[in-house]
């Protein structure tokens, strides 16, 4: 192959070798262009255009942290200890409190058959305008429709 190469090389005259070494050159600056400079720099741009959302998304963010903040302070627990806060609220709603114990940050409760649709508005109020956190939730179906047992209930 080498040496049919050469032979052909050598039949050329002078102006077609330059002209065949020409095309030889731009043929292998355009391969390097379409094959290695053009895919490289669109993944250059590619990821410039990556990192500008991100940047972008990262202002939002930082725009919408004071909001988030003051979210976060409102809610805070309000109105007093946390037994207070179970025990005020729970007379509002209508729900007894059969037991409460305290353990270090949480409290533990037990209560009286209530209805699902005024534990779960309770449940809702505790959290978003008391700040109190829900840990677990143990309830079970009772006797009659719409009725729920709340074996136990652990807050924070």
């Amino acid at each position: 192959m080498k040496q049919q190469f050469l032979s052909w090389w050598a039949t050329l005259q002078l102006r077609e070798q330059r002209l065949v070494a020409g095309a030889v050159v731009v043929v292998v600056v355009g391969l390097f262009y379409w094959l290695l400079w053009q895919p490289l720099q669109q993944a250059s741009v590619t990821q410039q255009k990556k990192v500008q959302a991100a940047q972008q998304q990262l202002n939002q963010l930082q725009q919408l942290l004071p909001q988030l903040k003051a979210v976060n302070t409102t809610l805070a627990r309000t109105g007093g200890s946390l037994q207070q806060i179970i025990s005020s609220s729970a007379r509002v709603a209508g729900i007894t409190v059969n037991r409460m114990q305290q353990q270090n940050d949480t409290l533990t409760l037990v209560l009286a058959n209530a209805s699902f649709d005024q534990l779960v508005s309770w449940v809702h109020a505790l959290q978003y305008q008391h700040g109190v956190k829900l840990v677990n939730l143990d309830i079970a179906t009772a006797d009659k429709p719409g009725i729920v047992q709340v074996r136990r209930m652990v807050v924070e």
